[in-house]
């Protein structure tokens, strides 16, 4: 962990209200392991907000965020240039075996997960959202290792259903999942694993203040005990969290 400087390279629109930003960061760009997030200080605001990384290469990182507040349409609205500092890479990544991996985002979970699919050798990755007008996958060049499919909702694109009605009918005997969204989809992802004897991990997903396990904000349930998503994780073992 390390306070970073970057700056902003580019920035696109990926749906109504998401958008990735990415930022020159090379030392950062160099470390961060899937799953890890950063904490970045939003010009004109004194708390940092966390964000996993979703892509990188040799110099910059790629962020996917949703527009929600004021500071993040203040990211939205930054320009090219604009220096920014972060600290990271902060928390647990994802450890993958090999073999057959299917990654489940529901809506902005997607993006805790677009960098593990860019580092799998190949890996189903499907997305879900309520229609859709909220997908946007495919807008992040992933590599053509990736294959990428969609649930929605309302059927308006890919499978008509949300993402654990999708693994009931995909899941296969030697699969691995890695899955980050609502604690509902990942409860009823939790029973349907351990039906099925599959192994997996999760990526929470909850509100941090300091990021580094110092203001004890971010507190979870797990068969252990209490735990802080942004130390202990953000990505646990799949049958290890108490999801309430």
């Amino acid at each position: 962990m390390m306070e970073n400087k970057g700056i902003i390279i580019r920035r696109k629109n990926l749906s109504f209200n998401i958008f990735k930003i990415e930022i020159e960061a090379p030392e950062l760009a160099a470390g961060v392991r899937a799953g890890q997030f950063v904490h970045l200080e939003v010009p004109g605001f004194s708390l940092r907000r966390p964000f996993t990384v979703a892509a990188t290469d040799q110099s910059n990182i790629t962020l996917v965020v949703r527009r929600q507040g004021q500071g993040t349409v203040a990211l939205q609205q930054a320009t090219p240039g604009t220096e920014l500092r972060l600290l990271g890479p902060l928390g647990r990544g994802f450890s993958p075996p090999t073999g057959p991996a299917l990654l489940l985002g529901g809506g902005i979970g997607a993006a805790a997960l677009t960098l593990l699919a860019q580092r799998l050798p190949r890996c189903t990755f499907v997305m879900g959202g309520r229609n859709k007008d909220e997908l946007w996958l495919e807008q992040l060049n992933l590599p053509s290792s990736v294959e990428i499919q969609y649930a929605t909702d309302d059927g308006s694109r890919g499978f008509h259903g949300n993402l654990v009605d999708y693994a009931c009918q995909h899941l296969q005997p030697g699969m691995w999942v890695a899955a980050c969204g609502p604690q509902p989809m990942l409860r009823g992802l939790q029973q349907l694993l351990q039906q099925r004897e599959i192994p997996g991990e999760f990526a929470l997903e909850q509100r941090m203040a300091c990021g580094v396990g110092a203001c004890m904000g971010c507190a979870c349930k797990t068969i252990h005990g209490n735990a802080l998503v942004c130390k202990d994780g953000p990505v646990f073992p799949a049958q290890e969290v108490v999801l309430i």
